[in-house]
């Protein structure tokens, strides 16, 4: 709620926050599913097909994408400042 509020407001913080909730989430993510892959899926019933592909695939995958964007998105936009400021101390 916090980066939408400073998005909100424009807030150039936002992007900040939002890499590092973009990381917090893919390592969450990360840590919640490598151990069952490490101890073969014990706990994930991969059986029902639309178990397995809607829900462990699709909507997890979900959880690996947006977060993705969200750190590209503020990495370009911090990025983008530092080269405008690069560009004011030449001119």
């Amino acid at each position: 709620m916090y980066v939408c509020y400073l998005i909100a407001r424009r807030d150039p913080k936002a992007s900040v926050w939002m890499i590092v909730l973009a990381t917090c989430e893919l390592y969450g993510g990360f840590m919640t599913f490598c151990p069952e892959w490490l101890t073969g899926n014990i706990n994930l019933d991969g059986s029902n097909s639309m178990y397995m592909w809607v829900y462990l695939v699709f909507f997890n995958m979900l959880w690996v994408f947006i977060p993705l964007y969200d750190a590209w998105y503020g990495f370009r936009d911090i990025s983008n400042a530092f080269a405008v400021r690069a560009a004011k101390k030449n001119i």
